[in-house]
C-alpha cells in the first residue's frame, strides 16, 4: 500500500480544524445574549438617580440639605421623593433626608431623633463636618424648643467653626427670648454656663445693627440687669453669667457704644 502524501494529510487536518471552528462560531452566533444588565459604577448610579429624580439632585446636592429650599418645590412631590430616598440612603445622606422630612413635619419625632443621634455622633468626633449642628439649630428655630437643651449642652464639646455656629444661635436666641435663654442656661453647672455665655457674648458683640440694633442690645442688657437684681434664684445666677460675659467682651473700642452706656448706667444703679 502506498503511503499517503504529506500534502494530502496536512490538507485533511486543516479542513477538519476549519469545520470545528465553524461549528463553534455558529453556536456562539445562535446562542441568546445574557439578559443581565452591566453593573453600574457608583458615580453612574448617582447620575442615573439624579436624572430620574431631579428633586434629589437639587435638595441633596453633595448630601447636604437646606430646609429653606423646600418652599420652592411642590410639597407632595418632595415628600414622596424623600420617603423613597430614605429607604436606601445611608450616612450623611440619610441624616440630610431625615432633616428635610422633619422640616416637612413628616413623622417628625422619628426623623428629629435621627438628627439628634447624628448630633451626638458629631460631638464625639470633632473631625466630622458641622452640617448636623446646622440641622438641629434650624429645627429649633422652626419651633422645636426641646432642641435647646442638647444645643446648649454641645457648647463644651465644640471649638472653631462649630462653636461659632452655636454662639450665633445663642446670640439670636437671647436677643429674641431672653427669659427662654435663661431658663435653659440655669439648668447647667456654673462652668458650662460660663462657656455658653461666652460664646453668646462673643457673637452678640460683633453682630451688625441690622441683626440686633443698639436699642435691642441696650434693652437686653437692662433686662439681664433686672433679672440679676431679683435675688439669688438660678435664673439670677444665669443672668449674672451673661452680664459678666458681655462685660468681658465689651470695651471702649466696642462697636456698641450704646451698650457701653447701658452698662455704665446699670453699674451706677447697682452702686
Amino acid at each position: 500500500m502506498e503511503s499517503v502524501p504529506k500534502r494530502l494529510l496536512f490538507g485533511a487536518l486543516a479542513a477538519g480544524l476549519l469545520a470545528v471552528g465553524g461549528y463553534v462560531w455558529l453556536q456562539i452566533r445562535t446562542s441568546p445574549l445574557s439578559s443581565a444588565p452591566p453593573r453600574l459604577a457608583t458615580d453612574t448610579v448617582a447620575a442615573k438617580e439624579a436624572a430620574e429624580n431631579p428633586l434629589l439632585s437639587e435638595l441633596l446636592a453633595d448630601d447636604y440639605a437646606d430646609a429653606e429650599e423646600l418652599e420652592y418645590y411642590d410639597r407632595n412631590a418632595v415628600r414622596r421623593a424623600l420617603l423613597d430616598e430614605q429607604a436606601r440612603a445611608t450616612g450623611r445622606r440619610a441624616v440630610a433626608v431625615a432633616y428635610l422630612l422633619a422640616a416637612l413635619d413628616e413623622d417628625y419625632a422619628r426623623n428629629r431623633d435621627v438628627v439628634l443621634a447624628a448630633l451626638d455622633a458629631r460631638l464625639a468626633d470633632p473631625t466630622d463636618d458641622d452640617d448636623v449642628i446646622e440641622y438641629a439649630i434650624t429645627l429649633c428655630k422652626r419651633g422645636d424648643q426641646t432642641l435647646r437643651q442638647p444645643l446648649f449642652a454641645a457648647a463644651g464639646r465644640c471649638v472653631g467653626e462649630a462653636a461659632e455656629l452655636l454662639g450665633t444661635f445663642y446670640a439670636e436666641l437671647i436677643a429674641s427670648d431672653v427669659d427662654g435663654f435663661l431658663e435653659v442656661l440655669r439648668r447647667f453647672p456654673a462652668g458650662e454656663q460660663r462657656r455658653i455665655a461666652d460664646l453668646m457674648a462673643q457673637s452678640l458683640v460683633v453682630t451688625s445693627e441690622e441683626q440686633v440694633s443698639d436699642d435691642q442690645f441696650d434693652n437686653l442688657y437692662d433686662t439681664l440687669t433686672r433679672r440679676v437684681a431679683q435675688g439669688k434664684s438660678p435664673i439670677c445666677a444665669a443672668a449674672r453669667q451673661c452680664l459678666e460675659a458681655l462685660d468681658r467682651e465689651l470695651s471702649d473700642e466696642s462697636p456698641r457704644p450704646a451698650t457701653i452706656q447701658a452698662r455704665e448706667r446699670a453699674k451706677a444703679a447697682a452702686w
